[in-house]
Parts: structure tokens; sequence; C-alpha cells
């Protein structure tokens, strides 16, 4: 019954591909076709022209080929990526999923995997020599590659890679413990705003997207805009080898994602069945874990490759993870099972959120497919509404189980050290803990109706704290743990995020009418307002002054001219500010929650009934004077002026030479555009990491190096012709050091420039430097 029409779906579809690429400045490609193969092998065509060898190098990761192409890696790190790929199965989750595709949606990974491998054909495999990684890894992909990459990026579980690949059993119950790793952190981060009509001067939707992502690797954003005439207009990015547009536009609603403070996996404790150490307890039954003998290729120093078999375990919540804390002894092991592992309607989800007519349509995109993965929503529309919604996939717990793991919160310290690890850790022997079944949506996550929302006419917003604080006068309360915390103290950037939107004042960022327009609201996105600074600076000035000079180890520091600086400074972290630099190595000497409680930062401990405001007043302590003469001499240590202006010191590289940049760090500096630097961990894009000035946490030989933070910046406005919107992708279009689209666009980030987006056929038309290339191409 459900086979013969998308057989003939099929059947009936174009013989060919036929579609139009029209590059505007700063290469955003405008793709135009009249059917959902053709718009998508337009898209994948263009796509490979910006990033052929990042969808390359992904495709090999999510293969678990790594290691055959370039050895066992740094720490035997490309065989513990194959081996966690192969376990986690995400080629054969294809396999199976692929047939169960819609047509239109099939039409679309097809048509993107083909435009993908027209380019490659046509270019060949030396398009990706800047990375200077040799070809040979560089081949055409299929649908189904294609798509076990799109489901490996939802997925939590490849966070966890090397946590799955070095889980073994002992052998015996007097071996050693293998050590455990550490759960990694995933700094991704983002703010999200949406205004309504209250607070706009115009009276429509206002959305300002700000998501913090890297600015190397595969978690980049790539900029498109769609067209089927009469069906499709929509503008914004995705993720790197993904179809459609995630974060954007249409006519009718705006939309972008922060990632959220939930819970997407959890991890299980096993009791193991003495003597056994692969069985474990269930219901008072003895349970056998499944094991699959991966065979993984390795290439040796010679060229050769050789074949290594590792064996990988997993119980019924799915694989087992090597945790620091909780290792596999012959007692107890620890099993992780992913919110996202069978979320197979994401592509669902975005193409009708694509669609979208209306703020209406957008919340039943929401409600029908219940495939977020891990991300807030946050979205406005034409007629101004402003709606905040966290249906991220989370672990659907019972009443009883919620109650139960409060409980042991407070009394068992594992289960706390979890927590504090910002994992949850749950009793894997008992059927109590497993996740519950709703008829309304995929197995065992909450279902649409459980999951907090918002929808207002002034504003909402979020900057991944949880869903508790995304008005600053309105909370929300009463969902699960694993949906996030309620009253708790918020980070300085969620702070910072709120008093920008909230403030009515005259001199607010909204100006005289307390009303955003288009031009306000940019400038307000990237006024990098530091909140500790306006909280703290002035005393600390104040302190410094009177204090005159502090003793570090039996040094004298004089403060009077880092007294003066700090007085002087307006609190921002612009490029020509001074003040910026000091205040950075000052403020990060203190510890990440000495930010959100009083003790040795803040006098004032946080209340939740005063979110926004609170902890607030510098302590009394004698720590703050300590500090800054600790960043003084960090400063004259490294041979920079107390004076030195942010931008001297910020900055991205360009080949040849450094980019200015603006912004600054949001757990410390409390900022909303977040720049900073941090590891490429997905991608084998070569990457320099400076090595770090001793005493600082951020400062190195070299500055400041940012290579991540503030990504996909855009600010729009519904008009009654319809949307305008400013944008900037920070690190530019194009992944290929050679294309002039490399750093154009840092270059007007550093210079806070931003560019109008094209989305009428009358601005693109107007564009001086439009390019037009028409593809025509028979279907495979």
């Amino acid at each position: 019954m459900i086979a013969f029409p998308v057989v003939l779906c099929v059947m009936q579809a174009p013989k060919v591909y036929e579609a139009e690429i029209r590059w505007t400045q700063y290469g955003i490609p405008h793709i135009t076709a009249k059917d959902w193969g053709s718009l998508s092998y337009g898209e994948g065509y263009a796509f490979a022209k910006d990033h052929l060898g990042s969808l390359a190098d992904q495709v090999t990761r999510v293969r678990g080929e790594r290691a055959r192409y370039f050895g066992a890696g740094p720490g035997n790190r490309h065989v513990s990526s194959d081996i966690a790929f192969r376990a986690l199965g995400f080629v054969e989750q294809a396999q199976a999923l692929y047939p169960k595709l819609t047509p239109e949606i099939r039409e679309t990974v097809d048509g993107f995997t083909a435009g993908y491998n027209a380019y490659l054909k046509e270019k060949g495999s030396g398009s990706v020599t800047s990375w200077g990684l040799g070809t040979e890894w560089v081949r055409e992909i299929s649908a189904v590659d294609l798509l076990a990459y799109n489901l490996s990026v939802i997925a939590t579980t490849p966070n966890l890679a090397e946590l799955i690949a070095s889980a073994a059993p002992p052998k015996s119950e007097l071996e050693p413990v293998a050590e455990g790793l550490p759960v990694p952190e995933f700094p991704l981060a983002s703010n999200g705003w949406a205004l309504g009509s209250e607070r706009t001067e115009l009276g429509k939707g206002m959305l300002v997207a700000n998501p913090h992502f890297p600015w190397t690797g595969s978690n980049r954003f790539w900029e498109k805009h769609l067209t089927i005439p009469g069906k499709l207009n929509v503008y914004g990015v995705s993720l790197l080898g993904i179809p459609g547009v995630l974060i954007g536009f249409n006519d009718s609603v705006a939309w972008t994602h922060t990632v959220s403070a939930g819970k997407r996996f959890v991890l299980y404790t096993l009791d193991l069945v003495p003597g056994h150490p692969t069985r474990y307890f269930y219901d008072g039954k003895e349970r056998e874990m499944t094991v699959k003998q991966l065979k993984i290729d390795v290439r040796q120093a010679d060229g050769s490759v050789k074949q290594e078999e590792h064996p990988v375990y997993s119980s019924h919540y799915g694989p087992m993870v090597n945790v620091a804390g909780f290792e596999w002894s012959a007692k107890r092991a620890v099993s992780v099972r992913d919110a996202n592992a069978n979320n197979t309607q994401f592509y669902e989800q975005w193409r009708a959120m694509d669609l979208a007519k209306s703020l209406d349509d957008l919340k039943q995109a929401h409600a029908r497919f219940n495939s977020i993965p891990w991300v807030n929503t946050i979205a406005t529309s034409a007629d101004g509404r402003a709606w905040y919604a966290d249906t991220a996939a989370t672990p659907n717990l019972s009443a009883t189980a919620t109650t139960a793991f409060a409980k042991r919160l407070e009394s068992d310290f594992l289960v706390r050290l979890a927590w504090q690890r910002g994992v949850p850790l749950l009793d894997g022997s008992t059927s109590a803990n497993e996740w519950l079944n709703d008829p309304s949506t995929r197995p065992g996550v909450v279902p649409y109706a459980k999951m907090p929302m918002l929808e207002r006419r002034d504003y909402v917003f979020n900057a991944n704290d949880s869903y508790w604080l995304s008005h600053a006068k309105q909370t929300i309360t009463g969902f699960s743990p694993l949906q996030g915390d309620e009253s708790t103290a918020r980070s300085l950037r969620t702070r910072m995020n709120a008093r920008l939107l909230d403030d009515t004042s005259p001199q607010g960022p909204a100006g005289a009418d307390g009303k955003f327009s288009l031009e306000e609201l940019a400038a307000a996105a990237v006024s990098n307002r530091s909140l500790s600074a306006e909280l703290l600076r002035a005393t600390v000035a104040e302190r410094a002054k009177a204090a005159g000079t502090v003793t570090i180890e039996g040094q004298m520091v004089d403060l009077s001219h880092a007294a003066q600086i700090l007085a002087a400074w307006d609190g921002k972290y612009n490029t020509e500010s001074v003040g910026a630099v000091l205040w950075r190595e000052f403020i990060t000497l203190y510890a990440p929650a000495d930010t959100q409680k009083a003790g040795n930062l803040f006098a004032t401990d946080f209340d939740p009934k005063q979110p926004v405001t609170t902890p607030t007043q510098l302590a009394t302590s004698e720590t703050a004077l300590v500090n800054l003469g600790k960043a003084i001499l960090v400063l004259k240590n490294s041979g920079l002026a107390l004076d030195t202006p942010l931008g001297k010191v910020q900055y991205a590289s360009a080949k040849p030479g450094r980019i200015p940049v603006h912004g600054g760090d949001g757990l410390f500096e409390g900022l909303t555009n977040v720049v900073g630097f941090g590891t490429n961990r997905s991608t084998l894009e070569p990457f320099a990491s400076p090595a770090k000035v001793a005493g600082s946490r951020a400062l190195t030989k070299e500055g400041y190096p940012v290579n991540q933070g503030s990504s996909f910046m855009m600010a729009l406005e519904y008009t009654s012709q319809g949307p305008r919107a400013k944008a900037i992708l920070t690190y530019s279009q194009s992944g290929d050091t050679r294309s002039p689209q490399f750093t154009d666009q840092t270059q007007l980030f550093g210079a806070k420039q931003w560019r109008m987006v094209r989305f009428t056929e009358k601005d693109i038309k107007a564009d001086p430097s439009l390019i037009s290339l028409k593809l025509n191409s028979k279907r495979p």
C-alpha cells in the first residue's frame, strides 16, 4: 500500500536536473528550480564549490575510514573515531531509512548528492589541495553517505566517540580498572532574540540570529537562498552538508536556534553479574550485552593497510562508555542512551519550517514532527508575534523516575558528581527508569505538548541557559530537570541579553521610543557591552586607586595606572577599546562558579525573584586587588602595555596577516557578541594552537586568536513590503583558502559592517557582481 505511490512519484519525476545559480556579492548562491530534486542539485553543486573538502572528510569519518587513509592518528585518535562511528552504525541506519523517505525528501537527498558529485567530476579532487591532505579520500558520495552524515550531525553520541571506543570489560576481577575519560564539553552556544509588535517601530516581527559556533571544521554554517517559484522562497543557513535552511526566514516567519540546556542523553549504571563483566541485572534477571566485532583498516607508516579487530559492547540502552569516575569494573559498567538515536524526521521538520506561511504553521511543524535535535527555537512573524520553545529531543521519564532521580541527587555522591558534569546518571538495573513512549511522537522522547514554550508581543530570547528565563519578567516553570534547571542563577551573558531587550529607557538600545528599528537592533547585537564591567568596573577602579599598591608573591605592584584605565573605560569590547584587555586578564582569574553566586566576586547573592539583577556588587574581600595585580603582571610579562587596545591583540587569522576582531567572553565578561578560541575536533583541516601565556586563561604569545563564536549574524525586520535583513557570516562563505570569499566577510565583521541581504528579485538583479550559471544534467 505504501510502496505504490512512492514508485509512481519516482517514475513521474523529471528526467533531468535543471537549476539556476546566481551568486551575489560575498559568494551567496541564490538557487532557483522547478522541483525539489533540481533545487537540491543546484544546492549541492554550489556547496561543493565552497566546502568540497569538508563534506568529503565527514563522509570518510562517518564511514569509519579515517584510519584507512590517515593512519592511527595522534593518540590513536583516528582508530577511536572509526570504532565509534562504526559502532554507532550511521551507515546502516541510513541504508534502512533511505527507502522510507518521502518522495520529496528522497529527491532532495539524491539531488544534493548528484550536484556535489557533478562539481567534483567537473573540477577534480585537486580542488581541495588547499588542505594539503592529498586527494585519495576525496571521491564521489552516495545518497546513503549523505544521509548517514546528516544523521550523525543531529545525534549526540558522536561527541562521546572516545568514551565508546575505549570501553572494554576487565578480563578478571583482579585486573586494574582502565582509566576513564571525562565527558567532553560541548562549547556550541548562541543568542536568539525575537521581537513582537509592541517593541518594534513598524509594529511587525523582528529577529536576531547569533549562533556561537566554530569558525573551522564541519560545524560551520553555509549561506543560501532557495526558491521553487510559487512554492518555496527561503533564505538562511544550514550546517555544512545539510540540504535546506536550518536558520533563516521566508515571507512570513523568521527563526533561529540556540543550543538547549536540556539533556539529550542519559547514562545508565549497570550492576554486573559476578564473574561475568558483560552480563548485567535488569529487573532481577540476567541480560547479556551484545557485541560487534569491528574490523578497522589502519594505514601503516610504509603505506600498507593493516586490519585491526575491535569488539564494541552495548546494553539494551545503547553503547557502553568509559567515563572517568564510572569506569567498567567487575561490579559496574555504564551505558548511554541518546534521545536522537531514532530521530529520522529531521528533514521533514525543517522542510515544514521552510514552507511555513505563519507562526502557527511553524508551531505545527514542531508539533507534527517533534524532531528538533538539540536546540531551542526563537521565532517571529510578519504579524508581530514572538515565540520561544525548547522542543529539543529529551528523554521522557515517568514522574516516579523523575522524583527518584531528584532524591538520588541529594543522597548519592556519584549521581551528584555526574550531574555536576552535566550528565544524568540513572540506575539501569530497573525498568522504572526506562523512557516512556507517547503515542503522539517517536519512542522515548518528551512530546511537544509537554515542552516549555512562551509567546509574547514584546520579546523572547535565549542565551543557552534553560527555558526558565526566556523573558526578563516572566519565567517558565513546571518541567522535568532533564529539560533544564529552574530558579537557578543565569550566566552573565543571559543577563546581558535580558538587559538589552528589556530596556525601554530613552538611553536604551531601542532609542527614545523604546522600539527597535533594524539599525538599532543590529547595533545592539554588536554593542559589545560587558555586564561584569558594568556591574563591577567602577568599584574595582575606586578600590585600586585607594589602595595604590598590592603585594603579589612578595612583589609590590602599582595599581594606580590600572585604576585610571578602568575608570576611563566605557566597559565595551570594541577593537579600539582601552581597558578591555586589562579587564579580561582580571575577571578571568575568578572561577566560573564565582560569576553566579556571592563569594569571591559578588557580595549580593543570586535571588530567583531578581534573576536579571543578581548576583551583584563587588565582594568586600581583597581578592579583587590581588587579581588586578596578577593581571598587571601577566600583561607586563607579555610585553603588553596596560592600555593596549583590544584590536591590537584580538584577531582572526588571514592569509596573509591578521584581522582585528571585536567581542569577548560570555561567561566572565558577560558579552552577547562572543568570540574566542577552541580546538577543531570535527575535521582534519589544519589547525594551529598558540601556546598560552603563564597565568592567563586566554592570552597566548600571539595575543587573543579567534576561531569560534558569533558566526551567522542576522538582524531582520518585517515591513509592509516584506522581510528586510542585514547579515554577516563572520568567517566568510568559502572554506577554500584560495577563494576571494575566504575572509571577505571576516573583514566586514571586524569593522562592524553589516551587509544587506538580497532577497527580492530586484535586489538580486541589481547586484553589480552578479554571476549566473544554468545547470542541466541527466538524472541518474
